[in-house]
């Protein structure tokens, strides 16, 4: 076994720690985030997708992680930030991005068929062109 080899069937060992019978899932979320990839998880209550989201994300060192439970009053703020008051009055809609999804190097979006149509439509550029709109400027997100 070569050492890149070896290095990620580490991760995954290390992921699928304290899971059960989840290996194939974490296999495919591993294999995903090394090819620059989103990953969508969808399955019941109780499955392990947000431990699985945790534990992946902890194994990057200085990664920025980013959770939330979408619902149907999901505001675009909850997810991207506020926007600065201090901007405004400049006459730019900017928003305070860092901390927020925007700025994140992992995410996990819990239940996002539940969220609102104008939080939806943004978070289409966001998650397949990786780049969020944030007044006149464009941020790339991170892969």
């Amino acid at each position: 076994m070569n050492e890149l080899t070896q290095r990620v069937s580490n991760i995954i060992k290390c992921v699928c720690k304290d899971l059960y019978d989840r290996e194939d899932v974490v296999r495919i979320v591993v294999l995903t985030i090394l090819a620059g990839q989103n990953v969508f998880l969808f399955g019941p209550p109780g499955t392990g997708k947000s431990m699985i989201s945790r534990k992946v994300a902890g194994i990057f060192e200085n990664s920025k992680y980013y959770e939330h439970l979408m619902h149907r009053f999901c505001t675009p703020e909850e997810l991207f930030g506020p926007v600065s008051l201090k901007q405004l009055k400049n006459d730019q809609y900017v928003r305070l991005t860092e901390g927020y999804l925007a700025s994140a190097d992992f995410a996990f979006l819990d239940e996002i068929w539940k969220s609102s149509p104008a939080v939806l439509n943004t978070l289409l550029t966001l998650i397949n062109e990786r780049k969020f709109h944030n007044g006149s400027e464009t941020l790339k997100v991170p892969r």
